[in-house]
This record gives structure tokens, C-alpha cells and sequence, in this order.
């Protein structure tokens, strides 16, 4: 019963404490619709994401998230382009943190910059701020799928207004170095 009991234990703590170790690192590949209407035009572009992710604890990692943009990348009916670039670093907390898979809450703060082409070309500045959650999935022995559900705000601080506001849904790829 006693070889049973502790079969049982250390079966358990592996599901649960095995996947994310203190001082591993993920990099990730991610993409997003970014839809935008101007002018009354609809336009259907998409949003770019790379990360590399530091574990400071198996719980707790802090990233940094490279950010592109391009709204008339599939559909330009309004003949604005908006693309954007930036850096936003990130902290995540793993909620749950299996073996197979994972689920996690992350904030983040970061900058960037736009182009806006409306006939004539504006560089203007950008203030970003994410809230959100996400789940990695593992697919291989060090490969996962990716799932962000961000709540973001990008601000256009040149010009005072919202350049994107709402939540996105980010489908990519997580490699564990």
C-alpha cells in the first residue's frame, strides 16, 4: 500500500511541477487578424508577435515581445497603411502548470512607433499596454502550440489618440531552448 501511495505521489507531482524550471527560456512566433476601418472602408491586415521568454521561478517569467503590423495586408479598400513596430516586456504568472500544457496570466508595458501613409507619411509614437491570458499546448519534445488572448491598448502619444484598442486572439508557435 506504502509502494502504491508513493506511486501515486510522485506521479502527481510530476504532471504537475514538470514543465516550466527555473531559468528555461521560450521563444515564440505568433499572429493576430488586425482588421481596421477608415474612412468608412473596411481593411484586413494582421499583427505579428515574437518572444523570448526567461522563467525567474516555475511559476513566474519575464519576456520581451516584438511587435509588427500591417492593417492593408490581406484587404486594402481605403488606401490608408498603418504598420507599426515596438518592444513591449512582459511578466507572466503560469496558473497551471503541467506537464502537456499550461495556463497563463500576463501584463506588459512597451513602445513603439507608427507610419500611417493617408497620402502623405506621419511617424508618430506609441504607447503599449497588454492584459491577458494565454496556454501553450506541447506538440514535441520541445515544441508548443500558443494561444494569447491579450486585452491591449496602443496609444499614439504624438497625435493623442488610440491607434488599436481591444483583445486580440494570437495563434503561433513556442520552441523550449
Amino acid at each position: 500500500m506504502k509502494k502504491i501511495l508513493f506511486l501515486f505521489t510522485f506521479l502527481f507531482c510530476i504532471t504537475v511541477f514538470a514543465q516550466n524550471q527555473k531559468g528555461e527560456t521560450l521563444l515564440s512566433l505568433g499572429i493576430s487578424p488586425y482588421p481596421t476601418t477608415t474612412n468608412n472602408k473596411d481593411d484586413f491586415g494582421a499583427i505579428g508577435l515574437g518572444s523570448f521568454e526567461f522563467f525567474v521561478s516555475n511559476k513566474v517569467s519575464l519576456s520581451g515581445s516584438f511587435f509588427t503590423s500591417n492593417n492593408t495586408l490581406l484587404k486594402d479598400n481605403s488606401g490608408v497603411t498603418i504598420h507599426s513596430y515596438g518592444f513591449i516586456p512582459s511578466l507572466q504568472y503560469y496558473i497551471v502548470n503541467k506537464e502537456k500544457w499550461n495556463v497563463f496570466a500576463q501584463a506588459g508595458y512597451g513602445f513603439g512607433f507608427e507610419d500611417q501613409t493617408q497620402g502623405y507619411i506621419e511617424n508618430s509614437a506609441l504607447t503599449v499596454y497588454n492584459l491577458g491570458a494565454g496556454a501553450h499546448y506541447r506538440v514535441g519534445e520541445k515544441l508548443y502550440l500558443k494561444l494569447l488572448l491579450p486585452y491591449f491598448n496602443a496609444r499614439n502619444i504624438t497625435l493623442n489618440v488610440d491607434a488599436a484598442n481591444g483583445i486580440a486572439v494570437f495563434l503561433g508557435l513556442a520552441f523550449k531552448l
